[in-house]
């Protein structure tokens, strides 16, 4: 395959922003400096650095899983301060380079795709494609209707506005509400601070929907690969349709 196209499923980004590493020099294939964008190297076998580090070796079979993160537990793989993070759940794939597509914070739990995709990793995660993802919020006191319609509305944050595609009251439980709200960006604890902004106290976040895959009866710390058939939506959603990005159905 072309080198563009190679290093963006290893996740160094798109095609388009890792054209860029190639041609300012940075990437050396077999020891040998690389400036063609149409060099063609298979990742399995051949020798590529970039930046003068080792890049991983991909495996030949594109694999995503479905992981349920458990509240308390990071999003990342590594934490210098050793608490509890994906490293814990997932056994080493040797050198092949692994990666978490929505990340959540620590005190939110729910569905985290794991792939080895970097490529479908970068789009999934990419603003521009606008993939939807779902969470069950646990609050309190009670929304009214008037404040599901607020919710609904744009609600001004500091790094922008924001507006779901969909708010809906899921159900009451004393003084504490669960509202399934769907938003198509990921930015830092967004749905925390939108319901912040509106005088709620977010008391359990989890995400149940990411694009056309459900968490579904998957439990806690445990993970299931995805069928052909999810698979297969996660790419028909982040597929550009005439040059530019599909838009996606509201889930």
């Amino acid at each position: 395959m072309r080198i563009n196209r190679a290093l963006a499923k290893l996740g160094y980004g798109s095609r388009r922003s890792v054209e860029e590493l190639v041609r300012a020099g940075k990437v050396r294939v077999n020891g040998a400096v690389v400036t063609d964008l149409a060099t063609q190297v298979d990742p399995e076998r051949d020798r590529i650095t970039v930046a003068g580090r080792k890049a991983p070796r991909q495996s030949s079979s594109p694999h995503v899983s479905a992981f349920y993160k458990p509240r308390g537990v990071l999003s990342t793989w590594k934490d210098e301060r050793g608490r509890k993070c994906l490293a814990d759940y997932f056994m080493s794939r040797g050198a092949e380079r692994v990666f978490a597509v929505g990340r959540l914070d620590r005190d939110s739990e729910g569905l985290l795709l794991i792939t080895n995709d970097g490529e479908l990793a970068h789009r999934l995660m990419h603003p521009s494609f606008e993939v939807p993802r779902t969470y069950e919020v646990t609050v309190s006191p009670q929304p009214d209707a008037d404040a599901l319609e607020r919710l609904s509305s744009v609600t001004k944050l500091p790094d922008g506005p924001v507006q779901p595609l969909h708010v809906k009251l899921r159900g009451i439980k004393g003084a504490e509400s669960v509202v399934a709200v769907t938003l198509t960006e990921g930015r830092n604890r967004l749905v925390r601070r939108m319901f912040t902004a509106h005088g709620f106290e977010v008391l359990r976040l989890r995400r149940v929907r990411f694009g056309g895959v459900s968490l579904g009866r998957l439990r806690p710390g445990r993970s299931r690969q995805l069928s052909v058939a999810e698979t297969a939506r996660l790419h028909a959603q982040v597929t550009p349709q005439h040059g530019r990005p599909k838009k996606p159905a509201v889930l």
